[in-house]
């Protein structure tokens, strides 16, 4: 995809014979250097997106002390590019998110299938997709082929996977509380679960203002984050259920974990599941990982449909 940067900030699509010539530079040095996504801009400078989910900005024209640079696109961030002897050339927040946007639906998503399905398996031992003693799950293709089938493994596989790929181990261990819980129970509208995140205090003040809302008083809320005990139950019969976890060895790493439960969901999980109260913490935090995922995952390349 070729774009250009027009004088409001906007982007206009060009057809492709207008792709400037990329130094061979750039594909010396990065091997994932093959465009997607390429933006021109004033100057005779351009910014390449490549396969790789990096983006490169350089010159149509570069000399001898002019070479490619490594640009970072930050999502809902303005971007400077330094052009000597001129001005900066700003591209605007919004428009960073669109080449963000589409530089990753033309990308693979991150992470390795093997490791993933091999961890996958220890998870869900008693899955179909692993009784095969063939070991076809080990196929990529045939491994997201099967899981159009199975939307609970779907959603497993990506979360891992993305986890991996960051080297948040961690997430493993919520997310077989997760399958502890049978995901599926946390879909029925009644069944709300709302989760925030806070170093050692109150969470921010959106998420104060979403408690306040659900009928917690923000002295209630100021006390509880006063105390010490992990984790912290507390019952509202007007709203339904606030759990608190605190997380963390040191003191300057502890954080806590923010857990509001309707009266639906605590019941299920806490006495229909029997799940002790940390499980119950560590399986809706893992819940919230999956949520998160399937956004990422919608982003990328290749965004399965499922046909159950």
């Amino acid at each position: 995809m070729l774009l250009e940067l027009m004088s409001n900030g906007k982007l206009a699509e060009l057809p492709p014979e207008n792709m400037p010539k990329m130094p061979d530079e750039i594909f010396r040095l990065n091997e994932n250097a093959e465009p997607s996504v390429v933006l021109l801009l004033p100057h005779n400078k351009y910014l390449l997106g490549t396969k790789g989910g990096k983006w490169i900005y350089a010159s149509n024209k570069p000399d001898e002390d002019e070479k490619p640079s490594d640009v970072y696109l930050y999502e809902d961030e303005d971007v400077s590019l330094i052009n000597e002897g001129t001005r900066p050339i700003v591209i605007p927040a919004d428009t960073v998110n669109i080449l963000r946007r589409e530089l990753l639906s033309l990308s693979e998503p991150p992470g390795r299938h093997e490791p993933t399905v091999l961890m996958l398996r220890t998870m869900m031992r008693n899955h179909p997709v692993f009784n095969d003693i063939e070991n076809k799950f080990l196929d990529e293709k045939f491994f997201i082929n099967f899981m159009k089938r199975d939307v609970i493994l779907y959603k497993a596989y990506w979360t891992l996977r993305f986890s991996l790929a960051r080297g948040e181990l961690e997430t493993t261990g919520r997310l077989k509380a997760w399958l502890r819980a049978e995901p599926q129970i946390f879909e029925a509208p009644r069944n709300i679960m709302k989760i925030w995140f806070s170093i050692q205090n109150l969470p921010d003040e959106d998420a104060l203002k979403e408690l306040v809302q659900l009928k917690f008083s923000p002295l209630e809320l100021q006390r509880l984050s006063e105390q010490e005990a992990s984790p912290l139950v507390v019952y509202n019969p007007l709203a339904g259920w606030l759990i608190i976890g605190q997380f963390g060895r040191k003191i300057h790493t502890i954080f806590r974990a923010w857990i509001y439960l309707s009266h639906e969901l605590f019941y299920e999980l806490k006495y229909v599941k029997k799940m002790t109260t940390h499980d119950l913490i560590m399986a809706v935090w893992g819940e919230y990982e999956v949520r998160q995922a399937m956004k990422e995952r919608a982003k990328y390349k290749g965004d399965e449909e499922f046909y159950l």
